[in-house]
């Protein structure tokens, strides 16, 4: 081969170099932005479940005390209905999140399965899924 060939292989084996550099760049930093979206993902998450955790084992207080009250004649009729239909509905509502919740920890843990993810090459930045005592 002649010098001015190995010349050029070389060029282009620098330029692939540097390509290669610069694509490894921006893998880290997709992956970094994948995992900081994992990690807040996960902090909503943990706050969405702490929120529904105490609306539902408030609800059946406030259904004792919404029959108490009226049985004992404090609230008329109407009130007692209307209320009552508004914590079925929160109920009907805290079914859908325990159900959106659900999905989005399916979500979470297929991509912490992902070979690559930030989960899956040891960065971290992931948090945990919130526990059932959160």
């Amino acid at each position: 081969m002649s010098e001015v060939a190995i010349d050029k292989v070389v060029t282009e084996i620098n330029g692939f170099r540097q390509r290669l550099a610069m694509l490894k760049e921006e893998y880290a930093r997709a992956n970094r932005a994948m995992a900081d979206k994992m990690a807040q993902l996960g902090e909503n998450l943990t706050r969405r479940v702490r929120d529904l955790r105490d609306q539902v084992t408030n609800a059946p207080q406030n259904l004792l005390g919404l029959e108490s009250r009226f049985m004992s004649g404090d609230i008329p009729e109407q009130e007692y209905k209307s209320t009552r239909e508004e914590y079925r509905n929160q109920l009907q509502t805290n079914l859908r999140s325990i159900d959106e919740i659900r999905s989005l920890l399916m979500v979470m843990s297929q991509l912490e399965m992902r070979p690559g993810s930030a989960a899956g090459t040891g960065q971290g930045g992931t948090s945990p899924r919130p526990s059932q005592t959160d």
